[in-house]
C-alpha cells in the first residue's frame, strides 16, 4: 500500500517510491529504502513537496512510535561527581585510543594491549551510569568524532552486555569490539567523513568500504578475537538482509553484531554531526522501533529497558 507523506515525516526504514516536486533534487533517487540516517536527512533537507512511501516494503509513518516507550524529558541525569569522573576517563581513553588509531593508520598494526586498557577504563566508567559517558561525549568535535563515537559505542556495549548478564570476559570482548568497530574509517579521507554537504552515490559507496577495510586491517594483526573481527565487518548488517557488506540476515548475524548495530545507531543518532542535528534519546528510540527489519526487536527492547533507569521517563507504551 502506498501513502503520501510530508518530507519531514520520513523515518529510517521507510521505502520511498517517489519524491514529488522539487525537480532540482535529481540526486535523490526513486524506489529505495531509507537505510541510513544520512539518507533520511537528505530527504528532510531537500526541496521536495511530498514523499510517496510503500508501507508493504518498509515501515509506516505510525510504526515509528507503536511499540516505543516515551520519555517525559530527554535530558541526561548526571551528577557533578559522575561528570568529573567520566570526563577524566574520556580524556585518558582518548589518548590511549589515539595511539592505537595512529599505529593502525600509519603502520597497519593494532596495539591490542592499549585498546584493552582503554576498554577497562570505559567499563569502570559505565558501571554506575552509562548515560554519563554518552552524555558528556554527545557533542563530539568534528576532529574527534571517530575517537569519541568509538568510546561511546564501547561503553554502551559493555553496559548492555552486563544488563544481559553475560560473563565479564564476554563483556570485555564486546567493549573491545565497540572500540574498534569503525577502525576502517581511519583509512578514508578525513574530508569525506566530515563533509557537511550531501554525499553523492560514489561517496556513500566509498564510506561503506570502511567495514571491509577495518576487517582486513584487524585480521592482518593476527591476534584480534573473532568476535571483534565479526563486529567490525558486519555492524551495518540488518536482520532483514538489507544491510552491508554481505547482506546477512536473521540468525546469520551473531549476537555481538546485533548488539553492536543497536549501540552504534543509538550513539550516532544522539550525536551532533556536520550533516545533522543531534536527536534526543526519545526521538532516537522511537525511530529505532519504527525501523522494521533493521534491528533484532527482542534485543532492542532489552536495550531500551537497560537505559530507562538512567533517563527520566514517562509511563509505558503509547
Amino acid at each position: 500500500m502506498r501513502k503520501r507523506i510530508r518530507r519531514h515525516q520520513v523515518r529510517l526504514g521507510m521505502f520511498v517510491e517517489e519524491l514529488e516536486g522539487g525537480a532540482s533534487e535529481a540526486a535523490l533517487r526513486r524506489g529505495f529504502l531509507l537505510s541510513t540516517a544520512m539518507e533520511v536527512d537528505r530527504v528532510r533537507n531537500s526541496k521536495v513537496i511530498s514523499v510517496l512511501i510503500n508501507v508493504q516494503k518498509g515501515c509506516d509513518i505510525a510504526a515509528s512510535s507503536r511499540d516505543a516507550p516515551t520519555f517525559a524529558q530527554s535530558a541526561f541525569t548526571i551528577t557533578a561527581a559522575e561528570n568529573k569522573a567520566v570526563t577524566q576517563t574520556i580524556d585518558q581513553t582518548k589518548h590511549l585510543l589515539a595511539g592505537v588509531f595512529t599505529d593502525a593508520r600509519l603502520g597497519g598494526t593494532v596495539a591490542l594491549d592499549r585498546a584493552q586498557d582503554a576498554v577497562e577504563k570505559i567499563a569502570s566508567a559505565v558501571e554506575h551510569n552509562p548515560i554519563a559517558l554518552i552524555g558528556i561525549s554527545r557533542l563530539k568535535k568534528k576532529d574527534e568524532y571517530t575517537f569519541l563515537h568509538s568510546i561511546a559505542v564501547s561503553g554502551l556495549m559493555v553496559h548492555f552486555g552486563r544488563w544481559l548478564k553475560l560473563d565479564e570476559r564476554t563483556v570485555q570482548i564486546l567493549g573491545l569490539s565497540g572500540l574498534l568497530h569503525d577502525i576502517g574509517k581511519l583509512l578514508l579521507p578525513k574530508g569525506l567523513l566530515n563533509k557537511a554537504e550531501r554525499l553523492d552515490e560514489q561517496e556513500i559507496a566509498q564510506i561503506r568500504t570502511h567495514t571491509r577495510r577495518g576487517y582486513d586491517l584487524l585480521r592482518a594483526n593476527g591476534n584480534v578475537p573473532e568476535t571483534v573481527l565479526d563486529v567490525c565487518l558486519h555492524h551495518h548488517e540488518h536482520v532483514d538482509g538489507g544491510g552491508y557488506p554481505d547482506r546477512l540476515r536473521g540468525e546469520q548475524l551473531s549476537m555481538p553484531v546485533r548488539i553492536a548495530s543497536i549501540c552504534d545507531v543509538y550513539d550516532a543518532m544522539t550525536t551532533l554531526r556536520p550533516y545533522k542535528r543531534a536527536w534526543s534519546p526519545a526521538e532516537t528510540i522511537q525511530m529505532m522501533y519504527g525501523s522494521k527489519g533493521h534491528f533484532d526487536r527482542a534485543l532492542l527492547s532489552e536495550f531500551v529497558a537497560s537505559l530507562e533507569p538512567f533517563l527520566k521517563q514517562k509511563s509505558q507504551h503509547p
